[in-house]
């Protein structure tokens, strides 16, 4: 499966992420659940400390809620086997550029970004006089989660497979 595959398995809501890990050789995996709504009235906080007026009326509104939560039943890995540079952002806090270039609804692939641009002043990684990049073709790839923003600029495409629970 390809990255603009599972974008489009995805569905309309952004997936959750489950886990994040760096490991030794500096390969980056991440587990990422689909979206999925959940029953009507099914997460309804507890509302005990409020007046009860106030109470009464909010649990007659979130009654008629439906959750977005995990997919229990299905996860995907995406591993990057190399990477230059990777950060995650509170989707709270994230600021996005309206010049980048991208293409994509929750995993997406830039053409062009400040990120991109920015590579060679915080990083090794540079394009040589030849027109060649070190490590090699640099792709700024966006994970955006229910939570987090995830960016990963790799020199090498993700691995993705389906994670059967």
């Amino acid at each position: 499966m390809t990255f603009q595959e599972l974008d489009q398995v995805l569905g309309d809501h952004a997936p959750f992420l489950i886990s994040l890990t760096d490991g030794p050789q500096e390969a980056l995996r991440l587990v990422i659940a689909p979206a999925a709504v959940g029953p009507a009235g099914s997460d309804v906080p507890d509302l005990e400390d409020m007046d009860p007026g106030t109470q009464e009326t909010l649990q007659g509104i979130l009654a008629k809620t439906r959750p977005i939560q995990a997919d229990d039943g299905r996860q995907y890995e995406i591993t990057f086997p190399g990477y230059i540079l990777y950060q995650v952002r509170s989707e709270s806090f994230c600021t996005f550029d309206p010049e980048d270039v991208h293409h994509g609804r929750y995993l997406i692939i830039f053409e062009q970004s400040k990120l991109l641009s920015d590579l060679p002043h915080v990083t090794d990684a540079c394009q040589l006089a030849d027109g060649s990049f070190y490590p090699g073709p640099w792709v700024h790839y966006g994970i955006y989660c229910q939570n987090h923003v995830i960016d990963v600029i790799s020199h090498c495409p993700p691995e993705i497979q389906e994670i059967y629970l």
